[in-house]
């Protein structure tokens, strides 16, 4: 028995933009800062999210001198992404 997918593209386009896949690729990201929050014994790493092109798109990332120092000397963020 044979099976035919057809790619729905309106639907994809339409899943990615939607707020529930920016809630959950914000979340990953805010895991990541909590991460590197713990680890690092701050609370400066800090998550976003943005509409990049057809898709929402999520970071972690510093937010002050102490966070980027952090990175910088101890790569707490780097470690904290698993």
């Amino acid at each position: 028995m044979s099976m035919r997918l057809v790619f729905n593209s309106d639907g994809f386009r339409e899943l990615l933009n939607s707020p529930e896949v920016e809630q959950l690729v914000l979340e990953h990201a805010q895991e990541i800062a909590n991460r590197a929050n713990e680890a690092s014994g701050l609370d400066s790493f800090a998550a976003h999210s943005v509409k990049a092109g057809t898709r929402y798109i999520a970071f972690a990332g510093t937010t002050d001198e102490a966070s980027a120092q952090a990175e910088s000397e101890d790569k707490v963020l780097s470690q904290a992404v698993y």
